[in-house]
């Protein structure tokens, strides 16, 4: 049998004991890779009771993970001296690396570089993140520019997780070529829903609850408007993030009563309440794929979303689109929903969904991936 190509993945976003879903996409995006490839990650992370360096190894699902706490500092010189230690160090342990791929690019692209240099191994850079939305754009400073400049003279290739992405992405990265691979959805963990009627709509509605981008704020105001239109529904919100000042808002607009507040939750524990749901309700002003749609999709569950990530132009044998910050607009697609005015096919949506399958998506890292090794 011949051996596995080596992958190191990097990431800025990666989850910890003190924060377990940060970047979890990222790490179910390396048990995705372990499948075909040897997986190595390494991690670095600030610890204020660390002195100098402190180094976990352990295996887990076919990946190794490195992880390398250092000590914290306020000044920027010596913060990024121990963070350079720390990664220095994390590269020290690892062999026979024979790509990397770089997960977000800010603020730790600049270990992408540090390891291409190092190994010299061609690298594989892919955003998830908002950074390159108008609004944050304008306000980067120096250290973030510079960054993303030396990331662009460095890089092999470019991946975006969504078209609606690769778009805002294309400014910085202008001339370069930036292919498209999604996240992954577990589809057997999230099969089709089964049809229940419980004699009320069920909504579902799952994110950070964000202020600056989720606007779950908008979707209770929604509630608001359809419970005096006479709807019969229910709102399930689950967050792993505080959800008080959302609570407090449902209480103010006389619909604490018809919302469940859950989480937070583990990845498969969410299963169920995708299929009590009729609809999946995400109102965001920006996402760059978002996860939950795709999972909604593979549990057969229609969509009500704004035009963000792999929502752009939704087909309308999946569900609707609503606009950015438009409360009365979901109110009244929220409407048909309860009425009964609309009906899905459960197997349509989940034959859409497929294209986020772990084999749709591995294939495509394959054929990337595969350029690049033996």
């Amino acid at each position: 049998m011949s051996k596995k190509s080596h992958i190191l993945l990097l990431s800025s976003w990666y989850p910890t004991k003190e924060k377990p879903f940060l970047g979890n996409f990222v790490h179910r995006q390396a048990e995705l890779l372990s499948t075909k490839y040897q997986v190595t990650v390494i991690n670095t992370i600030s610890d204020s009771a660390v002195i100098d360096i402190d180094t976990e190894e352990k295996i887990s699902n076919g990946i190794r993970e490195i992880t390398v706490r250092h000590s914290k500092s306020k000044s920027f010189f010596k913060k990024r001296k121990e963070q350079a230690n720390a990664f220095s160090h994390g590269l020290s342990l690892v062999t026979e690396i024979d790509l990397i791929i770089g997960n977000v690019a800010l603020p730790k692209s600049w270990q992408f570089i540090e390891a291409k240099k190092k190994l010299n191994v061609p690298l594989i850079y892919i955003e998830h993140g908002s950074f390159f939305r108008t609004e944050i754009k304008a306000k980067r400073n120096i250290v973030e520019k510079y960054l993303l400049w030396q990331l662009k003279k460095n890089v092999n290739e470019i991946v975006a997780v969504s078209d609606f992405l690769k778009k805002d992405m294309q400014v910085d990265f202008k001339g370069r070529d930036i292919k498209i691979i999604g996240n992954h959805v577990d589809s057997e963990l999230f099969s089709v829903s089964p049809e229940v009627n419980n004699g009320r709509t069920e909504f579902l509605h799952i994110s950070t609850l964000d202020k600056q981008t989720k606007n779950a704020a908008g979707i209770i105001r929604a509630c608001s408007i359809l419970k005096k239109s006479g709807g019969n529904f229910r709102l399930t919100i689950i967050s792993d993030e505080d959800s008080s000042l959302c609570k407090e808002l449902a209480i103010t607009e006389g619909v604490f009563n018809e919302i469940d507040f859950v989480g937070p939750l583990k990845w498969e524990k969410t299963v169920p309440y995708y299929h009590k749901a009729d609809a999946f309700v995400l109102f965001s002003h920006y996402e760059t794929f978002s996860i939950v749609l795709a999972e909604a999709m593979m549990t057969g569950t229609p969509l009500i979303s704004t035009s963000v990530g792999i929502a752009t132009k939704l087909n309308k044998n999946l569900g609707f689109n609503v606009e950015n910050n438009n409360i009365a607009e979901l109110a009244t697609t929220m409407m048909q929903i309860t009425s009964n005015s609309e009906s899905f096919s459960k197997k349509e949506i989940r034959v859409f969904a497929m294209n986020y399958s772990q084999a749709s998506i591995l294939q495509k890292w394959t054929t990337l991936i595969d350029r690049y090794v033996d």
